[in-house]
């Protein structure tokens, strides 16, 4: 496995957790451990995206409706998803997310410490596995399938308390240019599982609402912050875009920082727009984003209001991301995000659905 590969799956989730940077860690050891391991292992998931927040909302009700998106149905049953290259749009990356921070003041989330933050989202991501070998030392066969999800997650505002998610199992994909293989229907119905806090994360990598609110509401002063410190990956610009991912995706980042993030992203080199991008949920978009790995990510704007609707991955380079030019290989929405007083009271979030807690960083590797 290259380093190619190893960055084109670095921001690979685990199976429930929200993403923070000790998810993605463990996500990292799990997948240096599948290159060697055993066999049998659960799928690598390849990291979610984007976010999008509208509407001001009420905040003391136990849950306020930001915004709601009837999904349509797409493709299923191993449909490949292929869409036309992107198109570079007439206008500049500064522009579009200059628009879009002028948008980010329209929202007015005031989630209080105690409270919980939910987010509702379609998703979908690559599944990676069979990479290495098995526990008697022959070799797998890899395999890929693109994973879909309906999601919604609460997380604490103040990052003190157990959240919880929801994952409604969707028909996957074919992920271009690979066979569906069996592991792709392992998992069907709906999971609800804890999220158990961890411990804390380093300051300059929490992303819970009131770390985020405490962050620079400056462009200059945000760029910086998306520059600190040890984030991963195989370059500080890579690792810049991934962490603004990180602060918007199922997450509430407030007005002034969410401004100030947009502008900062327009500071990363290779930063560009697209036109006529299309998020999970079918609204089509401006897309502002850069290449990885193979893959040009995208953060997808509404083109009227410039609020922020979700993410999508498109293939530019076959060779790297090993699956032809075209291809849509992970696409998200953000369907609402709203302010609850606690987590549901399902009796599915016995203990035993607790998501394990990652290993400390750099414990394993």
């Amino acid at each position: 496995m290259n380093n190619d590969e190893i960055e084109m799956m670095a921001g690979i989730r685990p199976d429930a957790p929200p993403y923070g940077q000790e998810a993605k860690n463990a996500a990292r050891r799990r997948l240096a451990a599948a290159t060697t391991a055993t066999a049998g292992r659960g799928p690598l998931w390849r990291r979610p995206y984007a976010v999008a927040l509208a509407g001001a909302l009420a905040v003391a009700a136990t849950v306020a409706v930001t915004v709601t998106v009837r999904a349509p149905e797409p493709q299923i049953g191993g449909a490949e998803v292929v869409v036309a290259m992107p198109k570079i749009a007439p206008m500049s990356a500064t522009e579009v997310l200059g628009r879009a921070a002028r948008a980010a003041a329209r929202s007015d989330l005031e989630p209080r410490d105690d409270q919980f933050v939910k987010v509702e989202s379609q998703t979908m991501y690559g599944a990676f596995g069979g990479m290495g070998t098995d526990a008697d030392g022959n070799t797998q066969t890899e395999w890929r399938y693109l994973y879909r999800t309906k999601r919604a997650i609460w997380q604490s505002a103040n990052g003190e308390k157990d959240g919880a998610l929801r994952i409604e199992h969707l028909e996957p994909r074919a992920y271009p240019g690979w066979p569906v293989p069996p592991e792709a229907h392992r998992d069907s119905g709906t999971e609800w599982s804890r999220l158990p806090i961890c411990g804390k994360a380093p300051d300059h990598l929490r992303t819970d609402y009131a770390s985020l609110k405490k962050l620079p509401a400056d462009a200059e002063g945000m760029r910086a912050h998306l520059y600190t410190g040890e984030r991963g990956g195989n370059s500080k610009d890579g690792a810049a875009w991934t962490a603004a991912g990180d602060m918007l995706r199922e997450n509430y980042l407030p007005p002034a920082q969410r401004a100030a993030l947009f502008q900062a992203v327009g500071t990363i080199p290779g930063v560009d727009v697209v036109r006529d991008a299309e998020d999970a949920a079918g609204r089509r978009g401006i897309g502002v984003g850069r290449v990885s790995a193979g893959v040009r990510e995208d953060l997808i704007f509404d083109p009227d209001t410039y609020e922020l609707l979700g993410e999508r991955g498109v293939v530019v380079d076959e060779k790297t991301a090993k699956s032809p030019v075209g291809s849509l290989v992970a696409s998200t929405a953000q369907l609402s995000v709203t302010v609850a007083d606690s987590p549901p009271d399902a009796p599915e979030l016995a203990a035993d659905t607790a998501s394990t807690c990652p290993e400390p960083v750099g414990k394993t590797g």
